[in-house]
């Protein structure tokens, strides 16, 4: 076959390969067309805007990475005024440009499974509490919020991460960009105040770093002999150093307990766990870590109390419990806590999502809820007994960062700022669907599910 040929070949093969490196080279060309013809930092600033935001159009599963982790990094002013409206909205709008495009290029798309249907019902639920919650523009701005962000993060994996290459291509953009906020945090290591992300979060960096350290152990050490595994070590001294340094005792915890958990799943992990635990002895009295994150972290051996030890958070806790007495059916409306709080001003929210979505919208909104992240952790297990699945890495990582979102979400967020929770609960329909589809793929025709006799 002569070389014409052969190229017509491989272009009828895949023409979206084609199409994408076609578009890659063209975005490159403008690229260096501007960078030509520009000479003032702003424009050559602006060039490499224009260059990111088409490289995120390209592979919009980079866009969900960054969207994710923008809110902790937007609140640093240099960070912020990059650009004249918000971050977290541009990202947004830059991942739903890039699903359409994905549909422009014949992209496939994930089937959702039916238990988010329960969303539909949860959003119109929000909807009816604004005729009765005391707050009416703080219950529409939360509202608001929830179906134009938050939402992103539950629906968007099923368009950007239909194939394996794009959730691997996922997760090494969200590892980069945790890699980078979690070595930022560093620089304050020797100071006296608590590690935290470019927006001044603690929590915010605890959440991240417990999430890459997660991203390592299953997705990166497992790959590599014990011998060079010690290599790989050095990549979980920097989230675990921020995890350390940020004092947050949730992700500390939950990190712990799922690593402790793997264990019993892998024998040979108990090196790398004595191996790290020797490291992390011996080298803590050298790294600085400001004294009030390891004095914030002991109050969970100190404390001599549930109530000694949940702080402020067992007041906000028990206000919401109190909230849910008196509305126990529909709840005191969305946004509620915030007018019933005893503090209005400070931590207006009940640290507990599960908590909270029963004081504001009552019992059966919380039901519904917690039915989405029962089917959620159902189909974890499911892939888990499954030995004969393929991609059982991504099944073991989705695994844990479910559990240590569900975590989380009971002792930190609110329903809108841990973001994080409900895209774990979504990448773990997502791994079931990749392996059912590849699963399909692989039998022969005549035992396909949907195989017609001619």
């Amino acid at each position: 076959m002569s070389a014409t040929n052969q190229l017509r070949a491989a272009a009828s093969a895949s023409p979206t390969r084609f199409s994408s490196l076609a578009i890659l080279a063209c975005s490159v060309a403008v690229g260096f067309s501007i960078l030509a013809f520009v000479d003032a930092p702003r424009d050559i600033l602006f060039a490499a805007l224009g260059a990111g935001v088409l490289l995120l159009l390209l592979y919009p599963e980079l866009a969900l990475a960054l969207y994710v982790v923008i809110g902790d990094l937007k609140g640093d002013d240099r960070i912020g005024s990059l650009l004249p409206f918000d971050l977290t909205l541009a990202l947004g709008a830059v991942l739903l440009a890039g699903i359409v495009f994905n549909f422009l290029r014949g992209k496939s798309v994930l089937r959702m499974p039916a238990i988010h249907l329960l969303f539909l019902a949860f959003v119109a639920w929000m909807t009816v509490s604004l005729s009765y919650t005391p707050v009416f523009d703080a219950g529409l701005e939360k509202l608001g919020r929830f179906v134009s962000v938050t939402a992103v993060v539950i629906i968007a994996p099923f368009f950007v991460l239909a194939t394996s290459s794009s959730i691997k291509r996922f997760f090494v953009g969200f590892g980069l960009a945790s890699f980078s906020i979690c070595a930022w945090s560093l620089f304050a290591l020797g100071g006296s105040v608590r590690l935290a992300t470019p927006s001044d979060n603690t929590i915010g960096l605890g959440h991240i770093a417990c999430a890459l350290i997660l991203m390592i152990w299953f997705g990166v050490i497992p790959r590599y002999a014990f011998p060079k595994r010690l290599l790989v070590y050095a990549l979980l001294a920097i989230p675990g150093i921020a995890l350390i340094g940020s004092g947050a005792r949730g992700p500390a915890m939950a990190c712990a307990a799922v690593i402790l958990a793997s264990l019993l799943f892998s024998r040979a992990r108990w090196l790398d766990v004595g191996c790290l635990a020797l490291l992390g002895i011996v080298t803590l009295p050298f790294l600085r870590v400001p004294a009030s994150s390891l004095d914030y972290l002991g109050t969970m051996f100190r404390s001599h109390s549930p109530a000694e030890l949940l702080d402020f958070r067992g007041d906000l806790l028990a206000s919401a419990w109190q909230l849910l007495q008196k509305h126990p059916l529909i709840g005191g409306g969305i946004q509620s806590f915030r007018y019933y709080s005893p503090n209005p001003g400070v931590y207006n929210w009940p640290h507990n999502i599960f908590l909270e979505i029963a004081c504001e919208l009552g019992i059966p909104a919380a039901l519904m809820a917690c039915a989405i992240f029962a089917s959620a952790i159902r189909e974890s297990f499911r892939q888990l007994k499954n030995r004969a699945i393929s991609n059982a890495a991504l099944s073991r990582l989705t695994a844990a960062l479910l559990a240590v979102g569900i975590i989380n979400g009971t002792n930190t967020g609110d329903i809108n700022s841990d973001r994080l929770t409900w895209l774990f609960v979504s990448l773990v329909f997502v791994v079931g669907n990749l392996q059912l589809q590849q699963r399909e793929l692989s039998l022969p025709l005549a035992t396909a599910p949907l195989a017609v006799e001619a």
